[in-house]
Parts: structure tokens; C-alpha cells; sequence
């Protein structure tokens, strides 16, 4: 894990464009490959900090590429409290 930009929040060596964290949840389709899904599965969101201190979720990623590249993923009470330590509020 490294913080590049000294945000406090650790973010994965292996991280998408820069994406601060990855939070389980279930995803219709994964933003990367294009692909949908028949239902909802068990992917993640990408979630990120903007200017004004929301998070929130800016992509959908699926299983396979969760595995595929061995992205780390938290859940959303585990976000929840990373961002109450960091500042800022939730919206996802």
C-alpha cells in the first residue's frame, strides 16, 4: 500500500487510475470491460474523494477484473470509517 499524495488513506500499489478505494458491493456491470451482467454481482465500487470532501462512487468494477489484477477491497463499513478518520462525508 502506498499514499502518494499524503492523504492519510492508504491507497493499493495495484490501484486503478489513481482510485483512493475499492468497497465491495454489488455491480450490474463492470465500468472497465463493458460487460453487463444477467443480475447483480458481487464486484466493487471505485470510490474516490473530490474537491469538496464527497466520496463517492465514479465506477462499477467487476469480479473478474477484481481478480484478474488482485485489487484489495474493503467493505463499506471499513470505507465508512476511513473516510470519518480522513474528513469529508459519504455518498454511496
Amino acid at each position: 500500500m502506498i499514499d502518494p499524495v499524503g492523504l492519510g488513506i492508504p491507497r493499493p500499489a495495484n490501484s486503478l487510475r489513481g482510485y483512493e478505494m475499492y468497497v465491495r458491493e454489488s455491480v450490474p456491470t463492470c465500468d472497465i470491460t463493458g460487460k453487463k451482467y444477467e443480475s447483480s454481482v458481487q464486484g466493487a465500487y471505485a470510490v474516490a474523494q473530490g474537491a469538496t470532501g464527497r466520496w463517492c462512487c465514479v465506477m462499477y468494477i467487476g469480479p473478474e477484473y477484481i481478480a484478474e489484477r488482485g485489487l484489495t477491497t474493503i467493505s463499506r463499513d471499513e470505507a465508512y470509517a476511513l473516510i470519518e478518520k480522513q474528513g469529508g462525508w459519504a455518498e454511496f
